[in-house]
């Protein structure tokens, strides 16, 4: 999940309500994000990936200004019109085709907002912008921008030259993207392009999207007007972006003027506040939720939760979706928004009426089993996904692609675009987030994984993995096998355990053993590679195994 930090005297400002701290975490926690961390003034949340408008303090402000009362219904900053326009070129339909921007005036910087706005920014590019291939922000002064005219254009990589920000270096894009550090990270956006995209006023090029923007054009503190400009590969996204970024300007008392964008053959005017509407029955809403509310008590409850109310009959409402709920694509999000201002905890349970009798698998009382002697032998048990980065599994591990793993198709972050094929990037994780915490850092999860097995029907083979690292100063082999046999003896195997020595480029050569529960192969155990320690950022040394759970059957 993602995160965002928020200072709360900040957000009691821009809720307008003096809560306590101890209040607004539990209504947070009742809305979807739970507190991840306190330090003096600063409230870190977990943002779930849907809700993308939450991933600032001034959406979260936002939704509580509703939920609150303070002022309860649909919010539609008003916008004014404006000279600008952004002039699109025929060349860019097969470059970076979409281009969106609006003006934002009456901007009054603090530390405090230049600092959210910008790490807004960023949570966009790793979310919806994945990774910025899909969609990216420029952020400009644009008391520094000459005309009213902007063109968006494709160029030869070494034709035109600026001075990038976080430089003094006159470049070209060729240049951005073989030496500065934003053109090396995001290079491969612009892979395989035989244009560039630039963006140019009446002065020259100030934005090489979705690389980096000039220097000519930095925001700082004393910034009073921006022009906001988004490229990418799908408009309905970069739209959704540009709302984001106007909704958390306009409730710290921003104005927001729209521009229009001339492609060759049509145009558009933006920004697009269009309001979606959705139906939802009554009845359908009470049986989702087990209540009995009527239209009013549903209207009522959806106003709390920012929505719109378009019409309201005897067994239906037509709801009024914000611009910036990119996440309601069904009447199913609506009712979860009913039940979150009614409250979960404060439905009363009742058991369904069926004559089954629920109960858990063979492999969950195993998998549980497992989890009970791991905690037995000390160690902490831990909940991972079972989506995963390509780079965590492989690059991070010292492991080339064998391209065994299960990709997604539209990964929704670049930090989750494959099913994990071991456990243990997944404990590397756990472990490099944890790098302030003490030590010794004993952990296990026991969790899904899946690689790609054509003898299975769906053609992905899933298993249950038990993986268990020991980080401290002297971890090592000899301590990471004691607490193998310690689980093979608890499940009368000790007999059959053996370990016959291999090489793996992710552990220390010499100190790594396969796993064997008599003649078959059930897992690896070892001593971490220094390189793969270096790659996680983690000092201490590391000793692991991971190994199917079934191996662990005694019947």
């Amino acid at each position: 999940m993602a995160t965002v930090t928020a200072n709360y005297p900040e957000m009691i400002r821009l809720i307008g309500k003096d809560v306590s701290l101890d209040t607004l975490r539990n209504d947070l926690f009742e809305l979807g994000l739970e507190t991840e961390d306190v330090q003096g003034d600063d409230v870190t949340f977990e943002v779930t990936s849907d809700r993308a408008d939450l991933l600032c303090e001034e959406g979260i402000a936002l939704m509580l200004r509703t939920y609150y009362g303070i002022k309860t219904g649909l919010v539609i900053p008003p916008v004014e019109p404006s000279d600008y326009r952004i002039i699109v070129d025929r060349e860019l339909e097969h470059i970076r085709p979409f281009v969106t921007g609006a003006i934002v005036k009456n901007i009054h910087f603090t530390d405090e907002s230049i600092k959210s706005i910008m790490h807004l920014q960023e949570k966009l590019h790793g979310t919806f912008g994945r990774r910025r291939k899909k969609g990216a922000i420029g952020i400009h002064d644009l008391s520094k921008l000459k005309g009213t005219d902007i063109h968006y254009r494709a160029v030869p990589a070494d034709s035109v030259k600026f001075v990038p920000l976080q430089s003094d270096e006159i470049m070209t894009p060729a240049e951005v993207l073989e030496r500065h550090e934003k053109g090396k990270d995001y290079a491969y956006v612009l892979e395989g392009k035989p244009l560039v995209p630039v963006i140019y006023d009446d002065e020259g090029l100030f934005s090489f999207p979705p690389i980096i923007n000039s220097k000519r054009t930095e925001v700082s503190i004393n910034t009073h007007e921006l022009l906001i400009e988004l490229t990418g590969e799908d408009l309905s996204t970069i739209d959704y972006m540009l709302n984001i970024a106007l909704y958390a300007l306009y409730i710290r008392g921003a104005k927001i003027y729209g521009l229009k964008v001339e492609y060759p053959h049509h145009s558009l005017n933006r920004p697009n506040m269009d309001i979606r509407t959705m139906r939802a029955g009554i009845p359908h809403i009470n049986s989702i939720l087990g209540l009995e509310l009527t239209a009013v008590d549903v209207k009522d409850m959806l106003l709390r939760m920012g929505y719109g109310i378009a019409e309201t009959g005897s067994d239906y409402i037509i709801v009024e979706i914000p611009p910036y709920r990119t996440d309601v694509i069904h009447p199913r999000d609506i009712i979860d928004d009913v039940g979150r201002v009614y409250g979960f905890n404060n439905m009363v349970p009742v058991y369904p009426n069926t004559p089954a009798v629920g109960q858990l698998t063979e492999q969950d009382k195993l998998n549980d089993a497992v989890r009970e002697v791991m905690i037995g032998l000390g160690c902490q048990d831990t909940l991972n996904f079972i989506l995963i980065g390509k780079d965590e599994t492989y690059a991070k591990m010292n492991l080339p692609d064998d391209g065994k793993a299960v990709e997604l198709s539209n990964p929704y972050t670049d930090q989750y675009n494959i099913m994990r094929t071991w456990i243990s990037p997944s404990l590397m994780i756990v472990l490099s987030n944890n790098l302030h915490r003490e030590y010794p850092q004993n952990i296990f999860e026991v969790g899904t994984v899946a690689h790609l097995d054509n003898f299975e029907n769906t053609g992905v083979k899933e298993q249950d993995h038990v993986g268990c690292a020991l980080c401290y100063s002297k971890a090592g082999f000899n301590e990471i096998k004691t607490k193998l046999q310690a689980l093979c003896f608890n499940f009368g195997l000790s007999d059959k355990l053996r370990t016959v020595a291999i090489d793996h480029p992710s552990f220390i050569p010499g100190r790594c053993a396969e796993i064997y529960i008599g003649e078959t192969k059930r897992g690896i155990i070892g001593e971490i590679h220094p390189q793969v320690l270096k790659n996680w950022g983690i000092e201490m040394p590391i000793a692991l195994f991971d190994m199917e759970v079934s191996a662990l059957k005694t019947r």
